[in-house]
C-alpha cells in the first residue's frame, strides 16, 4: 500500500482529498494535517511514501516544507495541490522536486490519474532497484514521462510515429500467428505501405519484432516481420 499524507489547511478539502485517495486501490490515507506543526510531526511519525501538500497556510509556506522534505526525507514524493497559479510558484516546486502539480479545484478523474501514474512510477523504480542494474535511456523516459497501460510512452515518440496508430499497429502484430509483410499489415490496418514499413521498422527497433527476407517461389524477396511476443 501506498502511504499518503495530506497536508491542507481547510479541512473540509483535506477530507475530499482522502475520499479520492480511498478510492484508488492501493493508497491509504496515514495522516491529515492542517498546520505546520501537525505536518512536521506526521512527516516524522509516518514516514509516508507520498505527501499531498497545499502552497499556502497560515503558519507557514508550502515551498518552504517542500525543501524540508527533500532535504529530510528524500524517498518521500510529493504532489502539489493548490489553487496557486502563479508561474513563480509553479516554477519553484518543480525546481524542488515535486513528481506532479495539480490546480484547485480538482476533479477526481484527473486526481485518479495522478494517483494511477505515481503507482506506475513506484513499481517501475522498484523494478529496477531490485534488479540493480544501470538504467537504458527508454527507462530513464519512462520514469520521467510515464507510460500508457500499453507500455508505451505517452510524452515522447519519434518523428512520423503516432501513439493512436502504433497501438493500433501492436495489436494486429501480436496477434498474428503468421508472419506479415509491410503491404499485408497496411491493409489490415488501414494504412499505407510505406507508413506500415515505418512503424514495423519502430517495433524491430524496440525489440518487439524480428525482421526477415521471404524469398517465395516468385517475384522480388520480401521483408517479413514477426513479434518477439504473441498476445491471445
Amino acid at each position: 500500500m501506498i502511504q499518503v499524507l495530506i497536508i491542507e489547511d481547510d479541512l473540509r478539502i483535506a477530507q475530499i482529498n482522502r475520499r479520492f485517495v480511498e478510492k484508488v486501490e492501493g493508497y491509504e490515507v496515514v495522516g491529515i494535517a492542517t498546520d505546520e506543526q501537525q505536518a512536521r510531526d506526521h512527516l516524522e511519525i509516518f514516514k509516508p511514501h507520498l505527501v499531498l501538500l497545499d502552497l499556502y497556510f497560515p503558519d507557514m509556506k508550502g515551498l518552504d516544507l517542500l525543501r524540508d522534505i527533500q532535504k529530510n526525507d528524500p524517498l518521500t514524493d510529493v504532489i502539489i495541490i493548490t489553487a496557486a497559479k502563479e508561474i513563480d510558484a509553479v516554477r519553484e516546486a518543480i525546481r524542488g522536486g515535486v513528481y506532479d502539480f495539480m490546480i484547485k479545484p480538482v476533479v477526481f478523474d484527473r486526481f485518479e490519474t495522478k494517483l494511477k501514474s505515481y503507482q506506475k512510477y513506484r513499481q517501475k523504480m522498484r523494478q529496477l532497484e531490485d534488479a540493480n542494474k544501470q538504467v537504458d535511456q527508454e527507462e530513464v523516459d519512462q520514469l520521467l514521462w510515464g507510460t500508457n497501460e500499453k507500455g508505451y510512452k505517452d510524452s515522447y515518440l519519434p518523428k512520423g510515429i503516432d501513439k493512436l496508430t502504433m497501438e493500433k499497429i501492436a495489436s494486429v502484430i501480436h496477434r498474428s500467428a503468421e508472419e506479415l509483410t509491410a503491404e499485408e499489415l497496411g491493409k489490415r490496418v488501414g494504412v499505407s505501405r510505406s507508413t506500415s514499413r515505418r512503424y514495423l521498422e519502430y517495433f524491430v527497433a524496440k525489440g518487439e519484432l524480428i525482421a526477415d527476407i521471404s524469398y517465395g517461389t516468385v517475384g522480388r524477396p520480401e521483408r517479413v516481420y514477426r513479434s518477439t511476443r504473441r498476445e491471445e
